[in-house]
């Protein structure tokens, strides 16, 4: 049986912004931390639920499992959680108290595992600047670093963009996850990402040649190259071809000696 969870609150949210602040380590205790919520919660006389609940279509066991399996690859672990949570549409992905009830009731095992991989020390990921992000973090920011947003985002663009890209959804998705210079520049530029003609576009390009634009500085380069030519005519009159050869026009020269 697949389990409800519950969405919290904004006092719930305001509440566990507190502890990210002065207990952090309680994020990774899983039903430590609700009752911890809870308590204050009672003592406060807030209430730290909303009246609506969050139903999965499949489990989220198989990205917890990561505990003992390893954590995977961001693109390996985003269609599970997207196909987990189908029904959510992209209005309701933008709240950013449905990615903190699903982190906090659903996810806690993934996520120290997830980045304690990265280059971070293990003191690090009891800090409260990494809490915030990981679990709490909201917005086009959320999309980037909120471990359950980023995973929905990268699977919903990837599988937008397939509609048009020369690519499929599986190569797009590792694109996506695994270079996430790019990634991370493009969903900054919300306007861009919003229309996956674009974003079939930009990730076709790179993938027909122009790697060099996975680097970050590249990247930034090309996304305000893009955003300046957005701003004289709209993209949304253009078909894919013609987005295909407004990148490729916007493209950074390549420095010599550079790596892709």
């Amino acid at each position: 049986m697949i389990e409800n969870i519950r969405y919290i609150s904004d006092d719930g949210y305001q509440i566990l912004e507190g502890i990210a602040l002065t207990d952090p380590g309680l994020f990774f205790g899983g039903k430590l931390l609700i009752e911890k919520m809870e308590d204050l919660a009672d003592n406060l006389g807030k209430f730290p639920y909303a009246k609506k609940s969050i139903n999965l279509e499949t489990s989220l066991a198989p990205l917890n499992q990561i505990r003992e399996d390893g954590p995977g690859t961001d693109a390996d672990n985003a269609p599970i959680l997207r196909q987990a949570l189908s029904s959510v549409s992209p209005a309701e992905a933008s709240d950013g108290l449905l990615w903190t009830s699903i982190n906090c009731f659903a996810l806690s095992p993934y996520i120290p595992v997830r980045w304690g991989t990265s280059s971070l020390r293990r003191d690090d990921l009891i800090k409260p600047a990494f809490v915030k992000r990981h679990w709490l973090w909201q917005g086009t920011a959320g999309r980037t670093w909120n471990a359950s947003a980023r995973l929905w985002w990268l699977a919903e663009l990837a599988t937008r963009a397939s509609e048009y890209s020369r690519n499929s959804v599986e190569t797009l998705l590792e694109a996506m996850g695994n270079n996430v210079g790019l990634y991370h520049q493009l969903t900054s530029r919300t306007f861009l990402a919003a229309n996956p003609q674009v974003v079939a576009a930009i990730y076709d390009v790179a993938l027909d040649g122009s790697r060099h634009v996975f680097e970050k500085a590249y990247a930034n380069q090309l996304m305000k190259a893009l955003n300046m030519r957005a701003g004289s005519i709209s993209f949304d009159v253009f078909d894919y071809d013609e987005l295909y050869t407004i990148v490729e026009s916007c493209l950074p020269p390549k420095e010599r000696g550079a790596t892709d």
